[in-house]
């Protein structure tokens, strides 16, 4: 309960509100729904399989990508996620802080400053904390889901809900949903390697991030097109909802927030194993706060950065599914690179990034390209 928790309550927040408003602008809400069902499953289910590595080899994801990967292309990984994760903690901080400026006034970067302190607070008292921090704000996240879900199916959202469409592209939104679940793919064994069973961290892990991910979305179209933008408070407001749901809406980046942080100062420990553990989380917290006070305008580039999320992630999402349910590979030994890995990614990536201008769908190609790539140079090497 408590690892579905956490990933149910690093999901219900705003981004993942934004990301089904992101829908609204070009799609109708019976269409929005469709392409937040689909890619939630899509890209739920290979994080959902991949955590049952957490119980079945009891270490943390950055340290099971050196197997694929090697030491060197783990490495280069975690680099990655700690980079984009800088990204999201600021993307969260600015969208809490809109919400913040909407209820109680002030400026933006105070507001910025004042959630990304308490989330570094929350990461640094450990995942006991966290967990703890989720039973509480969990709940109270929940009831601004269901006044919004109210709202939108009452009088303030009938004419959101029949609005038509202006003739986005199924595929494009499509990989947006999935790039937004696969966003979560890197953390895939951080918390399930403490549970006992392979099949409770798949449920768990499933069950957290579809239905938050699939009710959320779907709400956030909606209220996006009620409101007439992404933001917290033209979602709040286009539904007439009272200025006070702000103060939930932002208390959810926290929940995001500190599952942030603390992925990412796993990651710098796998760069790095001697940094200290807390001076780490301090850093990660701190870097992302003041990203997010610099970079005021994030969310006019939320689209773009979620198709370069999935350009990265979705090939190694293939070839670590590859490597320990298709090869079936256990052994232990962490080459510093391996050559088939890095062909197998370079495909994925410029697979990706080509079919997304084709606008043809670029999610399933991706995968299957690439984990085809990795198994049949695995096999020769």
């Amino acid at each position: 309960m408590d690892v579905m928790l956490l990933f149910a309550g690093a999901n219900i927040v705003t981004t993942t509100l934004v990301t089904g408003a992101s829908l609204g602008d070009t799609f109708s809400f019976t269409e929005a729904c469709l392409l937040i069902s689909v890619g939630t499953l899509l890209g739920t289910l290979p994080i959902a399989i991949l955590a049952r590595l957490g119980p079945r080899y009891g270490l943390p994801s950055m340290v099971l990508l050196r197997r694929p990967f090697g030491t060197a292309g783990a490495a280069a990984i975690s680099a990655l996620l700690v980079f984009t994760n800088f990204a999201w903690i600021a993307l969260n901080n600015v969208i809490a802080a809109d919400a913040m400026v909407g209820l109680l006034g002030g400026s933006q970067w105070l507001w910025s400053l004042v959630v990304g302190s308490v989330a570094t607070l929350v990461a640094l008292a450990g995942p006991r904390a966290m967990a703890l921090f989720d039973r509480i704000a969990v709940p109270l996240l929940l009831l601004v889901g269901i006044a919004l879900t109210i709202a939108l199916f009452g009088e303030a959202g009938r004419e959101a809900l029949s609005r038509p469409g202006v003739g986005g592209k199924f595929f494009n939104g499509l990989d947006i949903v999935v790039a937004y679940q696969i966003s979560w793919s890197l953390m895939f064994a951080d918390y399930t390697r403490f549970q006992s069973r392979e099949r409770s961290a798949s449920l768990s892990v499933l069950a957290g991030l579809t239905i938050s991910s699939a009710w959320l979305m779907a709400v956030g179209a909606g209220a996006g097109i009620a409101g007439g933008g992404n933001t917290p408070s033209q979602m709040i407001l286009g539904l007439g909802l009272p200025v006070s749901a702000l103060l939930l809406m932002a208390l959810s980046t926290i929940t995001t927030n500190f599952v942030n942080i603390f992925l990412s100062s796993l990651a710098i420990k796998n760069l790095w194993p001697g940094a200290p553990e807390r001076g780490t989380v301090l850093m990660v917290g701190t870097v992302g706060t003041l990203f997010g006070i610099l970079s005021p305008s994030l969310l006019d580039a939320y689209a773009g950065f979620m198709g370069w999320i999935a350009t990265f992630l979705l090939p190694i999402v293939a070839i670590t599914l590859v490597h320990f349910f298709v090869l079936r590979s256990s052994a232990a030994e962490t080459p510093r690179w391996r050559v088939s890995t890095g062909v197998a990614w370079a495909v994925g990536v410029f697979t990706f990034q080509g079919l997304q201008m084709l606008a043809v769908g670029a999610t399933i190609p991706t995968l299957v390209l690439t984990g085809s790539v990795y198994f049949v140079l695995a096999r020769r090497g």
